[in-house]
């Protein structure tokens, strides 16, 4: 739950106990936009509340303990390792360490960022405890009396530890990390690049970036800068950066050159440290058309007659990468309309398109695809996307969906169109409501295409726009399975995908090969480059 949304219900729980008036909540929302101080400090001086009340009722909307008489415990030790001007800017004290976690008290427990450092830094879950801020100030002032600690002491001394709280924290002053982390952010939206990834090795940090397929080393930086680089990405994820043993996954948004763009991190533990990856999303410069990613108008058409039937299944297969994702969204903005409800379950949901009703699973809640789509079908959709069929459950869903007059799109990781019949009979599926279902299938690769700068030059290297490669961008090779009536019946008879390829050539299948061989025919990329990413065999 973001601050934010925190601190606002704790708002609308002043007002329901009726401690305060929504008059004086739009004071305190006003002065807070303001000042930026802490909430329970602009609550303190405007004079809605005591501060003892305020700390009571912070801590009950939360369900926190709250700290009336005094701060228990010494914590002496700790408070010398956190830093006493760090502890009093942010107003937050360790009291002692117990059993397996560390009691802490806090007058601001919305600040999710400052108590994750500290659970970081410390290594140690917390278990916070609400106090009032003067409280909290005067046990830090009598404890730095008492251990007789230097007035200008800062705030973590320089390398003790293995991260440095202040550029964890620090989001708006011009720190190593930030700007490290926006470097590499605006590299990888210039080049037009689809993943970034930090890797630690021995000595150094790699940066590499993930263009046109192809994952291209842009930097190296030096070590020292990866924990903080993987903590900052961490808090902007919202992920728990105590937890360092655990693979986690989030999502941020960052502000890029004065557009908002879309990040989906994967944080893995490794042998050197953390590993992170970042899945760029960039809604601003992507087109959902099929024209775009590269179907001409014959192949738009036929997707166009398989699609626009009110019921059934229709599939787009090929590897992680191959731009499923895309296609499905592309074909969805093309049905999308007033007078058609749509729902997709997806995870995560990519890209966002107004009017349709996009729903992301969260399988740590037991909200699984099998679980939401039998919640969506509730709400009585007539076109159904699947972000993808995992498991014999899922796909038994989707089928009898499409059996009761919806129209279904999913994914499946498979090689080639052809592949999807036999996929789905693993899970489980049986032969007569496959064939009963299915429309179509669409398989898809994405293979680079010639850089128009220098396509027609035998000397690459000194290309500016490909930077060398002899590519730029990429365009979709695909194959289009419709299902026809003698199709149908080959299915229910055998499960040869030789055979079935056959019929479905014979009915105006042009495989992936050889669609990838017109473009080649065209110059709008290479034989090698059609070999790389089909498998020819």
């Amino acid at each position: 739950m973001q601050v934010m949304e925190r601190s606002e219900q704790f708002l609308a729980h002043l007002v329901n106990s009726g401690l305060v008036t929504p008059e004086a909540i739009q004071r305190i929302k006003s002065a807070r936009r303001q000042t930026g101080q802490p909430l329970d400090v602009v609550i303190r001086e405007l004079g809605v509340l005591p501060e003892l009340t305020i700390a009571s009722e912070i801590a009950s909307s939360l369900d926190l303990e709250v700290i009336e008489d005094g701060l228990p415990g010494n914590g002496l030790e700790w408070l010398e390792r956190l830093g006493w001007d760090f502890a009093i800017e942010k107003a937050i004290v360790p009291l002692e360490k117990a059993d397996d976690y560390l009691r802490l008290a806090v007058a601001d427990p919305f600040d999710h960022q400052t108590t994750e450092a500290v659970s970081y830094l410390f290594d140690l879950p917390l278990r916070i405890g609400v106090a009032p801020r003067s409280t909290i100030e005067e046990h830090i002032g009598r404890l730095r009396r008492e251990s007789n600690a230097p007035l200008d002491e800062s705030l973590v001394e320089e390398g003790a530890f293995d991260v440095d709280l202040e550029r964890l924290l620090d989001v708006a002053r011009d720190a190593p990390v930030v700007k490290f982390v926006s470097k590499i952010v605006q590299r990888a939206i210039d080049d037009k690049a689809t993943d970034i990834h930090l890797e630690p090795q021995a000595e150094t940090l790699r940066i590499r970036l993930r263009r046109d397929g192809i994952l291209l080393e842009t930097d190296n930086a030096p070590k020292s800068l990866h924990t903080g680089v993987v903590s900052r990405l961490k808090i902007l994820a919202r992920l728990n950066i105590a937890e360092r043993r655990l693979p986690q996954d989030g999502r941020l948004r960052l502000a890029v050159r004065g557009q908002e763009v879309d990040f989906r991190l994967s944080v893995v533990p490794s042998v050197h440290g953390e590993t992170a990856a970042l899945r760029v999303l960039d809604r601003e410069n992507i087109k959902l058309d099929l024209a775009s990613l590269g179907y001409d108008p014959a192949a738009a058409s036929k997707l166009d007659n398989l699609t626009r039937r009110s019921n059934g299944l229709i599939l787009v297969t090929g590897p992680t990468g191959s731009g499923k994702t895309t296609t499905l969204y592309s074909i969805l903005s093309g049905l999308n309309r007033p007078s058609v409800k749509i729902f997709s379950v997806e995870d995560p949901v990519e890209y966002r398109i107004a009017g349709i009703t996009q729903l992301q699973i969260d399988p740590a809640i037991g909200l699984s695809f099998a679980t939401a789509l039998r919640s969506v079908l509730r709400q009585d959709p007539d076109i159904v996307l699947v972000g993808e069929i995992r498991d014999r459950e899922t796909a038994e869903i989707a089928i009898q969906a499409a059996l009761t007059g919806r129209l279904v799109l999913s994914t499946l990781h498979t090689n080639s169109a052809i592949g999807a019949f036999n996929r789905l009979r693993d899970m489980g599926v049986e032969p007569f409501l496959l064939a009963a279902t299915i429309r179509g299938v669409i398989g898809q690769r994405l293979l680079r295409q010639c850089c128009e700068a220098c396509r027609d030059l035998s000397f690459k290297a000194d290309c500016i726009a490909c930077e060398g490669t002899g590519f730029k961008g990429r365009r979709a090779t695909y194959e289009i399975l419709e299902v026809s009536e003698r199709f149908k019946e080959e299915m229910r008879a055998t499960s040869a995908e030789e055979d079935l390829e056959a019929i479905a050539i014979e009915n105006g299948m042009v495989p992936l090969r050889h669609c990838g061989q017109k473009l080649v025919e065209r110059g709008l990329t290479t034989m090698d480059e059609v070999l790389r990413v089909i498998d020819a065999d």
